[in-house]
């Protein structure tokens, strides 16, 4: 939503008191006499929010078609209950992420064409669901 320049660029707002009314949150002088205008990029309250956020290199842990769920380990960003949109890594890397001789189809899954999949897809880590607390 719209925000206020103490919040959306951190200003430090006026005084509490010694003559100020009225003018405790607000961003100050916006520019000279002369030229007469405001210059562009200046940091004046405005909308914040609604943008997008793109995370990358994030591992998927574990796939589950019947509950058509996807578990992700690391920080994914959003509001909690809210749909995100997951895709193919495209960050180049300066080493190998597959084995030799590893056939990883591109795209990954289509609708249609690539064989039914499993109910569950685990990520081999350790041989165990790295979901389940382990009993150390």
């Amino acid at each position: 939503g719209f925000q206020g320049v103490m919040k959306r660029w951190g200003f430090s707002g006026g005084r509490a008191s010694h003559g100020n009314s009225l003018a405790h949150r607000t961003p100050g002088s916006t520019g000279n006499i002369n030229p007469g205008r405001v210059y562009p990029g200046k940091k004046m309250p405005g909308r914040m929010g609604g943008k997008n956020v793109t995370v990358i290199r994030l591992p998927v842990m574990k796939v589950d078609t019947a509950l058509n769920c996807i578990w992700v380990k690391g920080p994914v960003p959003g509001h909690d209950e809210q749909f995100i949109k997951v895709r193919d890594s495209t960050k180049l890397v300066k080493h190998r992420l597959f084995p030799e001789g590893a056939a990883v189809p591109f795209p990954t899954y289509i609708p249609g064409q690539s064989p039914a999949l499993p109910r569950e897809t685990i990520a081999k880590v350790g041989g165990q669901d790295p979901l389940i607390p382990s009993s150390d």
